[in-house]
């Protein structure tokens, strides 16, 4: 395996890293106050609808980063060359955001594309995918149900064929800003099938007969999913996204490439955490020496974090099966950010309880990370599902 960027990957990585120091590093006490919309990455979605004048105030830092990024050439790193974006690999998208999450700033280069609406075909691409990566539009997954929880090989929503539409029925929990969000992408099932069969996505418009954004429900990490409800949805079929039936895969390849980015944002959080807590420590040498072996530990499997991150984004790159490592990552990042962060504010007591101080902040998220796009539980499964695989092939060969 080899993990060392190519000389225009370097040049990337060296630029960013610039923009960090430069432009994001030195917001952060500004920030620190920012409202809390502004934690999570998908802030976008929820700040154009607002009125409010204080979060209007913040949306205009952001967007003065957002044109002097693409000044820099910084945009549209993940979008494939045929649509303007420098397709840069796996690897390097990695290391892209180790840098970003050296700052505490939610900001991300691009405009939230899904990587499964590059499966658009016909005037699906004007209507989606174009406006998405001109960032006109937003879109919400809807994938989980309140029957299913984290299995969604149960989801109960049906697509019942009807000449050249489809009816849709069925009720979706926890499409992160599915209320201010253009379309959903719809995952329901054919009648008829069960667990992987049959389950086919759609991109469905806000505001389609039939679709209703019934709530929105407020969380401690500051996003804000709904539930959405179908009755009797019409859809036309030329609304289905790549294949019918082929559901499932578009939906694992959605889930496979964030769980990387979940792991290398875990390690940037726990290191942010563990810088605090230091700035604490240094102030008390008695504290620090009580401290210092598990700081070490805790960097010590924050590296193996980054390794397997980098080995599994590597993989992917040489077009590997890399479900199984996807669940690792996942896994061990989430895991490993929450206990950083536990030890952190017993080690800085009562002050890291303050709702402004980067370790509350850091703690709100990194539990909500433990459940959304997989929780820990599933990935265990997936984890022991393979290794049950691999004892009974070498069962075989004795």
């Amino acid at each position: 395996m080899n993990f060392h960027l190519s000389a225009e990957e370097e040049q990337l990585r060296q630029s960013v890293a610039a923009f960090v120091q430069t432009e994001l590093i030195p917001l952060e006490p500004e920030f620190a106050y920012a409202p809390d919309i502004f934690e999570g990455s998908r802030w976008k979605s929820r700040v154009k609808s607002s009125s409010d004048p204080e979060v209007r105030r913040y949306l205009e830092i952001m967007e003065g980063l957002e044109k002097k990024a693409e000044a820099m050439g910084l945009w549209h790193l993940d979008i494939p060359k045929a649509y303007g974006g420098m397709a840069v690999s796996n690897v390097a998208m990695i290391a892209v955001t180790e840098e970003l999450e050296k700052s505490a700033i939610p900001f991300e280069f691009g405009n939230h594309v899904s990587n499964i609406l590059f499966n658009c075909q016909g005037e699906q691409i004007d209507k989606y995918l174009w406006p998405c990566i001109r960032g006109e539009k937003t879109s919400a997954f809807g994938l989980s149900e309140p029957a299913s929880g984290a299995d969604p090989s149960m989801m109960q929503t049906t697509a019942t064929p009807d000449g050249d539409y489809f009816e849709i029925n069925g009720t979706k929990m926890f499409p992160t800003f599915a209320d201010v969000a253009d379309f959903v992408q719809l995952f329901a099932r054919l009648p008829g099938t069960k667990g992987r069969e049959g389950v086919t996505c759609f991109l469905i418009d806000t505001g389609a007969p039939g679709y209703r954004v019934v709530r929105s429900i407020a969380t401690i990490a500051g996003t804000e999913p709904c539930e959405l409800v179908f009755e009797d949805c019409r859809v036309h079929k030329s609304a289905v996204l790549g294949e019918v039936g082929n559901g499932w895969a578009l939906n694992q390849a959605w889930l496979g490439a964030r769980r990387f980015q979940v792991g290398i944002r875990a390690h940037g959080m726990a290191q942010r955490v563990l810088g605090a807590v230091a700035q604490v420590l240094r102030q008390d040498s008695k504290e620090a020496e009580k401290y210092l072996g598990t700081i070490g530990h805790f960097l010590g499997e924050l590296e193996a974090l980054k390794a397997l991150t980098y080995s599994a984004s590597w993989r992917a790159d040489q077009k590997m099966d890399v479900r199984v490592d996807a669940a690792k990552v996942k896994l061990f990042g989430t895991e490993l950010a929450h206990k950083v962060i536990d030890f952190a504010l017993e080690a800085v007591g009562p002050s890291a309880l303050r709702k402004d101080h980067v370790i509350a902040r850091a703690f709100r998220h990194a539990r909500a990370r433990r459940i959304i796009e997989g929780p820990s539980e599933v990935q265990r499964h997936i984890i022991q599902r393979e290794l049950f695989r691999q004892g009974t092939a070498l069962l075989e060969l004795q």
